[in-house]
């Protein structure tokens, strides 16, 4: 078998695949659109959409993606392991942690949310 990773997608193509397969899916690298406008992020929608499918979403850690290019934390720019665990949270609260896994994007982003440097610092 094969799953389809549906992170590089349109919203209308997210909605029409989640439509009209028969097989569970996957946002490979993708986090929670309530939380952060990322183009690639995932609409609460279509989290309920995903539960359904009985796939899953990976949350990114890419700063970008958690909590955009200009947020600020202890005066410092970019995303934290806080905000990271915000998106768990959301899409946990929202569709249940059945359905969440880790999609770090270590070897595709150049920058990281900090507590999350490498691989190493994965709690």
């Amino acid at each position: 078998g094969m799953v389809v990773d549906i992170s590089h997608v349109h919203y209308d193509c997210m909605k029409a695949a989640l439509r009209i397969t028969k097989a569970p899916v996957m946002f490979s690298h993708s986090s929670s659109k309530a939380l952060c406008e990322h183009p690639r992020d995932v609409p609460d929608d279509v989290l309920l959409l995903l539960k359904e499918n009985g796939g899953v979403v990976m949350i990114n850690f890419a700063p970008n993606f958690i909590a955009g290019p200009f947020w600020v934390r202890g005066g410092k720019v970019g995303a934290t392991l806080l905000e990271v665990a915000d998106h768990i949270d959301h899409v946990k609260a929202l569709i249940g942690a059945d359905f969440i896994g880790i999609g770090a994007d270590y070897d595709g982003i150049k920058d990281t949310s900090r507590g999350l440097d490498d691989v190493s610092m994965v709690p």
